[in-house]
């Protein structure tokens, strides 16, 4: 009997189709672990420290700690208590002459289960200032090297001392302004017409922490200076660039330990795609049980001395950037009110009338606030 190929090879893979089953990866962490982060800097003002248990892989959700008694204590043994402002957020507000550089702090945390939680005493180093920010106009390849992406790159000097900090980290926050499409000047509320100026919902400011982690050590160099140091890229694949972009770096002093663990932080979100998509499941800070030193206690508590420097970058680029784009239509009425109006009339107000999505006239809608920043 001859066997026709084409069943064979349908049998093959119907057995290899048998074969694949869900990988599930063995995670033994459990929602017991405790997480505690913290910093404290060289600025007088209020201060937090978040503690919360790791939750399990695949049923990942924020499980904050409450009812903590939180304190930081220096080396002289002087201390400052934290309250809690909301589930799991301890702040404090901590005046100048607690904080200086050269001075160590050390975080305690009192569980209402009656644990205690220390962290080792980190201290508070010189950081130099940030010499400038600036950027450079770049084009990088996509898929169709027809098309490729326009963009802006930021970039970073700093010349430090031998008596400053070599283990630095950046923070780094953006805020940028773009507007609505269209002015309108009355409003359909959905019984009558009424006189409405969008002039003040036309303008509007985002403001988003990158969550990316930067570090850096210049303890391989001769100088404690850095030249050239890549922050982010900024494309024409958004609106930020549209009217005016603005980058704050927040420079921080780091100690070795401290500096070491943030590495491991920056390390492991490339590799698992970003900071804050998984659990720091296998970085241990510098926080324990002072009565069971072999609890796994995940978080770090640390002292920096904080820099900090904006850039402000207007729209006077040659590439193009997108606008919110919205097509008008007549008026005719409606129950999806209110409707922001156009008037059309030789008159210069009343109907007829033209009318587009809400989003169109009001900036807000799309997440910002009409609200202008203090350093715009």
């Amino acid at each position: 009997m001859r066997v026709n190929r084409y069943h064979i090879l349908f049998l093959l893979l119907l057995v290899c189709r048998s074969c694949i089953e869900p990988f599930e990866p063995a995670i033994e962490e459990s929602q017991e672990v405790m997480v505690i982060n913290g910093m404290i800097t060289d600025q007088p003002g209020i201060h937090y420290v978040e503690i919360s248990r790791a939750t399990p892989y695949n049923e990942p959700f924020y499980h904050p700690v409450r009812g903590c008694l939180v304190i930081v204590i220096d080396e002289t043994g002087d201390m400052i208590r934290y309250y809690e402002a909301e589930s799991g957020k301890y702040y404090a507000y901590i005046p100048g002459y607690f904080l200086a550089t050269g001075k160590s702090y050390s975080l305690q945390v009192y569980t209402s289960d009656q644990k205690e939680y220390r962290s080792d005493f980190d201290t508070l180093l010189p950081c130099p200032p940030i010499d400038s920010i600036y950027y450079e106009i770049e084009f990088r390849e996509t898929s169709n090297p027809e098309l490729p992406l326009a963009g802006i790159q930021f970039y970073m000097d700093m010349s430090g001392s031998s008596s400053d900090s070599r283990n630095f980290m950046w923070q780094l926050e953006e805020t940028w302004e773009y507007w609505a499409a269209y002015f309108a000047h009355e409003i359909w509320w959905g019984g009558a017409f009424e006189k409405f100026d969008t002039y003040d919902i036309f303008k509007c400011w985002e403001i988003h922490p990158i969550r990316k982690i930067y570090t850096a050590t210049t303890r391989p160099l001769s100088v404690n200076a850095f030249k050239k140091y890549a922050f982010n890229f900024v494309s024409n694949r958004t609106d930020r660039l549209s009217v005016m972009y603005s980058l704050l770096v927040k420079q921080q002093s780091l100690t070795r330990s401290a500096y070491e663990y943030w590495e491991k932080m920056r390390v492991q979100s490339v590799e698992t795609g970003g900071l804050y998509e998984t659990q720091p499941s296998s970085t241990i800070g510098n926080i324990y049980n002072t009565n069971d030193p072999a609890e796994i206690v995940l978080g770090m508590f640390y002292a920096t001395q904080q820099r900090t420097k904006r850039i402000m970058v207007k729209n006077e680029f040659d590439f193009q950037i997108p606008h919110i784009t919205c097509e008008l239509e007549p008026f005719q009425g409606g129950f999806d009110f209110p409707y922001y109006l156009i008037s059309i009339s030789p008159m210069g107000k009343g109907p007829p009338y033209l009318t587009a999505d809400r989003i169109c006239f009001d900036c807000r809608i799309k997440g910002g606030t009409n609200v202008k920043p203090d350093y715009w």
